[in-house]
């Protein structure tokens, strides 16, 4: 059994990162930001849904449904663990939401450092304890193949990037997941690392050394050409692209300040009126029973 703790003390956790951000600052060619497929997915949907009415946005409905509010998870996600691994020591190299061509995946991060390749997939959104087994992860009643998916692309990428890498070297598949409460698994899962997200930089610096400079950076020209990976349409600038998902943010943010407001209201205009229906039948049972 194979259990990590989140929200354990312990010393290789990285401090908590919050949501709130600007723009990422590692931007490395192919030059995509941390989240950037999930964002344009998330944006393409967002167009195609009729604008709020003032009503609506007064009473805070949300301006995403179940779906999109998914997708804006998963974006932030991805955005938290670029976060982490901006701090990794400068020997390191990390590229973000890269399309792997001849396929319709993209890995989340990618990272070449002294201790190999890492493709990482980042997971949010666990709010209870998180069980499975070495096959797939439990998301409510529903098996997710995370774990295939994860080995997959670490194989195409494997694939793209043998011409420049060691015979024996193949690409490190991880998945992230963000802040979760605990992780039970049966046991380790074959070939895929599963982690929480604040011992994410401690585990990669520890790697043993697999590269050496002239490998790493052999594997670093390969990535840094676009020719490698699938052409990824991209109607608008990254920097656009960012402005505008923070926007979607604050308006779900301001939204849920706006429910949670009404909420609290009609509870105490509730409370208000029960008591002043009740005031009078309590004032009249206490005279009742004193002139018994």
């Amino acid at each position: 059994m194979t259990t990590l703790g989140a929200g354990m003390q312990a010393h290789d956790h990285e401090p908590a990162v919050s949501v709130a951000r600007s723009m990422p600052p590692v931007s490395i060619a192919p030059g995509r930001f941390a989240g950037q497929s999930v964002v344009e997915e998330l944006l393409r949907q967002h167009e195609d849904r009729p604008p709020q009415s003032w009503f609506a946005r007064t009473l805070g409905v949300a301006p995403l449904d179940a779906n999109g509010l998914g997708w804006l998870r998963a974006a932030q996600a991805e955005m938290i663990v670029g976060d982490i691994l901006t701090r990794l020591p400068d020997d390191y190299s990390v590229y973000h939401s890269l399309p792997i061509r001849s396929t319709a995946f993209w890995v989340d991060h990618l990272v070449v450092g002294p201790g190999g390749v890492f493709s990482i997939n980042a997971k949010t959104h666990w709010d209870r304890d998180l069980t499975g087994s070495p096959r797939s992860i439990p998301i409510g009643n529903h098996a997710m193949p995370y774990l295939r998916d994860a080995r997959f692309e670490s194989a195409q990428i494997t694939a793209l990037l043998a011409a420049v890498m060691p015979a024996a070297s193949v690409v490190e598949p991880m998945i992230v997941l963000v802040n979760p409460h605990k992780i039970l698994l049966d046991r380790k899962p074959n070939a895929v690392t599963v982690i929480d997200s604040p011992r994410l930089r401690r585990w990669l610096v520890a790697r043993p050394r697999t590269l050496t400079p002239e490998q790493q950076a052999a594997v670093t020209a390969l990535i840094d050409d676009p020719a490698t990976w699938r052409a990824a349409p991209q109607r608008l600038a990254p920097a656009h692209l960012h402005a505008r998902f923070t926007a979607l943010e604050q308006q779900v943010a301001a939204a849920r300040t706006r429910r949670t407001t009404f909420t609290v209201l009609a509870a105490a205009a509730a409370a208000t009126l029960l008591a002043a229906f009740t005031s009078p039948l309590i004032v009249a049972a206490v005279e009742y029973l004193a002139v018994r």
